[in-house]
């Protein structure tokens, strides 16, 4: 029992005395498919902190067979993380790159906007179903139309 009041105390000093804003979080990216929502395994998420007081170098990680890449994030709380996906096979991601608030998506989640302007346009049929999740990023990839390929692109 005194061991368990010990740890409970040294993990109130230790929420006390660290900074927020100097606290490392992991967020999760779940990037789904726009036309039918399947989770997408082995994409290649990118995604680093920008703004003062100087831009980090792009981080990677892979998506596992539920569709979802952990990154721990090292953006101080002025800073944004920005994400960008690129699947292994010939997918590409809808709309622009998602770019937001530690503290937002932490709180609220972020749900890209799959008809954005920036890449390719994709339907919101999935996306209008999904709510965001705290701590969670979704992000939505598809197969460019011919049009989107040959023309547009």
């Amino acid at each position: 029992m005194r061991s368990i009041s010990v740890m409970y105390c040294f993990l109130l000093v230790c929420m006390l005395s660290c900074q927020p804003g100097m606290m490392a979080q992991d967020l999760k990216v779940l990037v789904l498919d726009a036309l039918n929502g399947k989770p997408q395994a082995n994409v290649e998420v990118e995604y680093f902190c920008t703004g003062p007081p100087r831009n980090s170098a792009p981080t990677r990680s892979i998506t596992n067979n539920e569709g979802i890449a952990n990154i721990s994030n090292l953006c101080n709380d002025k800073q944004k993380v920005e994400i960008s996906v690129y699947p292994p096979n010939r997918k590409e991601q809808c709309g622009d790159d998602a770019v937001m608030k530690l503290n937002d998506v932490v709180s609220a989640g972020f749900l890209s906007k799959p008809d954005a302007a920036g890449g390719i346009w994709c339907p919101t049929k999935i996306s209008r179903t999904l709510k965001p999740v705290p701590g969670q990023v979704i992000m939505f990839v598809k197969k460019p139309t011919w049009w989107q390929s040959h023309v547009a692109g």
